[in-house]
């Protein structure tokens, strides 16, 4: 999904004479959002089903794709209105420790409510 991002992002600021050294800035900014969630995810892969089907939805999920959606959405924004990417991303990059915190909290708690123990991460 982010590839895909990376690629239509990239094509639309060809046409809106983007500062590549910024759009690539913008994307570092999504790094720690897409880091957190791949380690919560390979540290301990949710019950829950995706977003995109039906039954209980992963939280870590939802919270990465909620994010995403903003991001391309204010980016997007920016590169039409040749806003400041490099202010963008000082943004996104503000608010990677919470995301990610709240990803890794995630990951690292038990996900049965009835046993909320915390594993432990180098076990």
């Amino acid at each position: 999904m982010v590839m895909l991002l990376w690629a239509a992002m990239g094509t639309l600021a060809l046409f809106y004479d983007t500062n590549f050294t910024d759009l690539a800035a913008y994307f570092l900014a999504l790094t720690g959002f897409i880091m957190s969630y791949i380690f919560g995810e390979s540290y301990r892969k949710s019950k829950d089903t995706s977003i995109f089907m039906g039954g209980p939805t992963s939280k870590r999920e939802a919270v990465i794709y909620v994010t995403m959606v903003f991001w391309t959405a204010i980016g997007v924004w920016g590169i039409l209105q040749q806003r400041d990417l490099i202010g963008l991303s000082a943004y996104f990059a503000a608010l990677t420790p919470f995301v990610g915190a709240y990803v890794i909290g995630e990951s690292v708690r038990a996900e049965d409510e009835d046993h909320p123990e915390v594993q432990q991460l180098n076990s």
